[in-house]
């Protein structure tokens, strides 16, 4: 009927243009390119124990471990349930999917069409083979006979038709198409359902929703709380407050209230009417503890103060806080990164080390000015003064009183703490032998020079040695070698030979020569080994990953997960200024940082390098640096940084390019006008359809070119008789035009016969058939088959 004829004229339209197979393709290559980064950042966010937690042998810590095993569980549950989860199941579940849809099209060809092929002859057959292949397939395949059929059949009636019609079978023969020559085919790698008519609305309004609707709102929704955030992930309103504040020389009894005050804790553990009696008798028990005057008037900003004064002492919480506990927990850290990154960015020495002191005992459940034995598994104050008498007192603020009860025999320790188990003291000896214990070195000097000067750039490089990690086999600790080699370091090569000799010094130069060669190929590692090991500095930059693993602290009381890390600080004594600072990323036993900095005037100048470590008490270590820095001679007006400045000016004025020339049509060189020429001809072949679809081309630029061509005809008859005889050769034994000579033909005809055949409407340049709707029959006219009845 007349609703199946229309389908097929759908379907030949999709024959001619869209490709299935090849559309299945493109779409797994986009989904693998998609799919590929996105579960990789799904799988990355899945929190998994590392293989070298050492904390998971300690009794002291089988309740939190316990715990936070099954929490890890839980989370790795719900964010297979969450959307990211979700998505990544179905979309691992569509591309399997996918492959075995292509696995079961393996047999099918991308779109190509061989109406021999499709008749099943051979190529070169005769009419009479021709039709009696097409009656015989065609009632094969005729919809009536066979309904799923519908677009085989439209296969075998097209190829007939070319098949049986002279002109679209030379031009199939001679150029591979029907229609003739097109230059490059092109398919579309897209379904066939997009050309469907019925879909026509639907596809619309996808488009539509997807690209007016979806894409702005998320993108609207994503800005919006992103700008909420600084870089660090603290909100702009919490750093303000912070800001605000914090000073030089805030104590650490303040951080708890600073830590407070986040906008975070206020949005996220407000306080509720049911939670107002655990609430008060809570802050009853610590409120004795707190700082005077400190303005803490807000509510919000009393409950979370309460809950870290009772975290701090170790209080019980009501089970109705427990939720907002683990929230003011889980997000203190990350809050005190940021008030740490205020105190450094404004130079504060003071703040800065009471900031890292104030997580030291967040991390550890430690009061102020705590005994750091107290974070000894199974130790409390009982235990903490049992040792302090047979270790003394002397410095065990300082934390010596661990390194001291570490030095001591074992045995002396379980003699002196004869109250403790033999699992506990193992517990003991095991957390000793992780416990932090490092020392640090430095090396501060101009580079080329000797003598330190006013406004030198200094490079410092600090060097430290975590002891209580395992050993680093790639780490090779050798001092910096001269350009030159010593004095008499080939005196026993050339004893034999007479001082002062052709012969000598040629034997000289030859060793020379070996030992710099040596020399460059030992720098050569040196550099390729200190890259492997600080990424930072080669081309993976803020993306390199760590060196090892992170390394986990015994932090019992704390409810999550804890690692060691470490910062260098570079301090100035006399003015207590920050000079700068420096992470350690590489959680690896041995670690290099880089401190460039400029030398201050004429003098005798004090610093300061400490070590510090973000988790442990009394584990952090501090250094002096004393540098001579002499005055710089009157002629060296400059400073270093201003030389520096200077010649980073003039790379920039070397690297600046010169201007293009006007043989090369405004480029530089051979590439650059081939280029222009491209470019040239493209905007020329945009210009020309737009002036030739709008009619201006054959009205107003056309009478120019004939009326130049009528002026310049003498010469170019002239010359064109001269390149006659070349240009007849070229085109007989190197290129043929006439297959694109068509595009030059009749450019003015006014009419065209509308029943003409494809081919014979392009020879003409009718390109009218372009603005014919696409779901109107088929481009080949004659689509009857007279043959069939």
């Amino acid at each position: 009927g007349s609703s199946w004829l229309r389908r097929r004229r759908v379907c030949t339209m999709a024959f001619e243009v869209f490709d299935d197979v090849a559309f299945y393709w493109f779409l797994m290559s986009v989904m693998v390119a998609v799919i590929a980064p996105m579960s990789y950042s799904f799988i990355s966010t899945l929190r998994l124990r590392p293989a070298n937690d050492w904390t998971v042998q300690l009794s002291s810590c089988k309740e939190k471990n316990d715990k936070a095993e099954r929490e890890r569980r839980r989370d790795i549950v719900s964010k297979l349930l969450g959307w990211r989860g979700v998505g990544f199941v179905v979309s691992w579940t569509l591309l399997v999917a996918l492959l075995m849809r292509l696995t079961a099209m393996q047999g099918e060809e991308m779109f190509s069409f061989n109406p021999f092929k499709i008749l099943e002859i051979e190529e070169g057959a005769t009419p009479n083979e021709i039709k009696k292949a097409y009656r015989r397939m065609s009632l094969q395949y005729h919809p009536d006979k066979n309904p799923e059929a519908g677009d085989i059949f439209v296969k075998i009636s097209k190829a007939y038709e070319v098949l049986t019609n002279d002109a679209t079978r030379e031009n199939y023969e001679k150029y591979g198409n029907p229609d003739g020559y097109h230059g490059t085919s092109v398919t579309i790698g897209l379904p066939s359902w997009l050309t469907d008519k019925d879909n026509e609305l639907a596809i619309l309004v996808a488009y539509f929703v997807a690209l007016i609707v979806i894409i702005p709102t998320v993108v609207g929704l994503w800005w919006r709380n992103s700008s909420k955030f600084l870089e660090d992930g603290v909100m702009q309103n919490t750093a303000y407050r912070f800001y605000r504040q914090v000073s030089e020389h805030t104590a650490t009894k303040f951080m708890p209230g600073i830590l407070a005050s986040a906008v975070e804790f206020c949005e996220g553990v407000p306080c509720k009417n049911n939670q107002a009696d655990d609430l008060s008798r809570l802050h009853k028990r610590v409120s004795e503890h707190f700082v005077k005057n400190q303005g803490d008037v807000n509510n919000d900003i009393m409950k979370v103060k309460t809950l870290l004064y009772a975290f701090l002492l170790r209080e019980p919480v009501p089970p109705s806080l427990q939720a907002d506990m683990q929230y003011v927990l889980g997000s203190a850290h990350r809050l005190l990164n940021g008030l740490l990154n205020i105190c450094m960015e404004q130079r504060f020495v003071t703040a800065t080390l009471n900031v890292i002191e104030f997580s030291q005992l967040l991390t550890q459940a430690l009061w102020f000015h705590s005994n750091p034995l107290l974070q000894l598994p199974h130790f409390d104050m009982t235990q903490v003064k049992n040792c302090m008498r047979f270790l003394g007192s002397k410095d065990a603020k300082s934390g010596s009183s661990i390194d001291r009860l570490r030095e001591m025999d074992p045995a002396a320790r379980r003699e002196n703490l004869s109250k403790l188990s033999e699992a506990q003291h193992n517990d003991i000896d095991l957390f000793l032998a992780n416990f932090p214990d490092i020392e640090i070195s430095f090396d501060a000097r101009v580079e080329d020079e000797e003598d330190v000067r006013e406004g030198d750039v200094l490079n410092l490089t600090v060097k430290v040695e975590r002891k209580h990690l395992s050993e680093d086999p790639t780490w090779v600790d050798s001092d910096e070698e001269g350009d030159e080699p010593d004095e008499g370091l080939f005196d026993k090569q050339l004893a034999h030979l007479e001082e002062d000799s052709d012969e000598y010094e040629t034997k000289k130069e030859e060793l020379m020569d070996e030992w710099r060669d040596a020399y460059f190929e030992r720098q050569k590692r040196k550099r390729e080994r200190e890259k492997s090991r600080n990424p930072q500095a080669g081309e993976l930059g803020f993306a390199a990953k760590p060196l090892n693993e992170p390394v986990p602290v015994h932090a019992p009381f704390f409810p999550f997960e804890r690692f060691e890390q470490w910062m260098v600080l570079l301090v100035d004594v006399k003015s207590n200024k920050l000079v700068g600072s420096q992470k350690l990323s590489q959680n690896s036993r041995f670690e290099k940082v880089q401190l460039k900095f400029l030398a201050p005037r004429e003098g005798v100048v004090h610093y300061e390098i400490h070590c510090v470590c973000s988790a442990y008490l009394g584990c952090d270590k501090k250094v002096l640096m004393k540098k001579s820095i002499v005055k710089r001679k009157e002629e060296e007006t400059k400073s270093a940084a201003e030389l520096a400045e200077d010649e980073d000016d003039e790379e920039e004025e070397e690297e600046e390019e010169p201007e293009g020339k006007w043989y090369y049509l405004g480029g530089n060189s051979v590439g650059e006008l081939i280029l222009n020429i491209i470019a040239l001809g493209i905007a020329g072949v945009m210009l020309f359809n737009f002036l030739y679809s709008r009619g201006l081309w054959q009205k107003y630029v056309q009478p120019i070119f004939e009326w130049v061509l009528l002026v310049l005809w003498p010469v170019l008859s002239v010359v064109g008789n001269k390149l006659l005889p070349w240009w007849m050769w070229f085109t007989v034994n190197v290129y043929d035009f006439r297959h694109i000579a068509f595009l030059f033909e009749n450019m003015t005809a006014a009419e065209f016969d509308a029943n003409a055949t494809l081919s014979t409407r392009i020879v003409k340049n009718d390109t009218s058939f372009l603005n014919e709707d696409p779901f109107k029959p088929n481009l080949y006219n004659t689509f009857g088959n007279p043959d069939l009845d």
